[in-house]
């Protein structure tokens, strides 16, 4: 299958990229000109990153045409790319985040994808954490899909976007949209240890991210009833999921993610020097 992978020099779009060539996919690498991350400093100590990139735009102001040389004779497209740095400006997360998003499902459909897999993120929900603590009306519960959206920052605001975007073309257009509340992904992954945390309960080990977003690509999820998961938008070819790993704190909810596409996380590690 040709799939594309846009942030594909990323931390997470590298690992992605790997786990889908080795599944034997063609995989087209999308990311910003070499010098660009580079000076971003982004991913810079993988000595693999560039050997991943096959178009090397910014996406931002990639035209039409250039979205369609990128996106030409692609049956699915990751799409990684974004700001993630919710400290950054919001000039950065509309330019990165909304426009970026827009115009890539606007020229998927034109190029007859298939099927997306749009990133998200917990901060879509992070108002709501201080619910679950003794006393809040969370209390006791895994924090998932049916409770909605509360946002603290800009960034957060543009995830909640790219979720409605792609509910919007799965409604209107039939095109099959998974969309990804990511949970925390780092190069170090013994810092989940050593920091614990929130850093560890929302830790989503690098072994998973190959195990989900490898399922998400091929998982035949059209028979799932989202009915079945409360609160999910009752939208034929959709699906909106977290995916992290289990660690011991995890507060959120991994379905329906784990029913739809059949895929389950790692058994959680006693120690990063067990890693696998």
């Amino acid at each position: 299958m040709r799939v594309a992978v846009t942030g594909a020099a990323g931390l997470i779009g590298g690992v992605v990229y790997d786990r889908l060539v080795a599944k034997g996919h063609e995989v087209i690498g999308i990311d910003r000109p070499h010098e660009d991350w580079m000076e971003a400093g982004r991913n810079t100590d993988d000595a693999s990153a560039p050997s991943r990139v096959t178009h090397h735009f910014d996406l931002a102001e990639a035209t039409d045409s250039e979205w369609q040389l990128m996106l030409a004779d692609c049956e699915v497209v990751v799409h990684l790319a974004a700001d993630a740095n919710p400290s950054n400006s919001d000039e950065s997360m509309l330019r990165n985040n909304i426009l970026v998003t827009t115009n890539f499902m606007r020229n998927a459909k034109i190029c007859g994808v298939r099927r997306v897999v749009l990133s998200s993120s917990g901060l879509t929900q992070v108002g709501l954490e201080a619910e679950l603590l003794p006393g809040g009306f969370l209390e006791g519960q895994l924090l998932g899909v049916s409770h909605g959206t509360s946002t603290t920052s800009t960034y957060g605001e543009t995830k909640v976007f790219v979720e409605r975007l792609g509910q919007y073309y799965s409604r209107g257009y039939g095109m099959e949209c998974i969309v990804v509340r990511i949970g925390t992904v780092i190069p170090n992954e013994s810092e989940h240890w050593e920091r614990g945390g929130r850093l560890q309960a929302t830790a989503f080990l690098q072994a998973d991210v190959a195990n989900f977003f490898g399922k998400a690509v091929v998982a035949d999820f059209s028979s799932w009833d989202s009915q079945s998961c409360e609160g999910h938008p009752n939208i034929s070819g959709y699906l909106l999921t977290a995916a992290q790993s289990d660690s011991p704190a995890r507060f959120i909810d991994l379905e329906p993610g784990i029913s739809a596409l059949g895929w389950s996380p790692i058994e959680w590690p006693s120690e990063p020097e067990n890693l696998r």
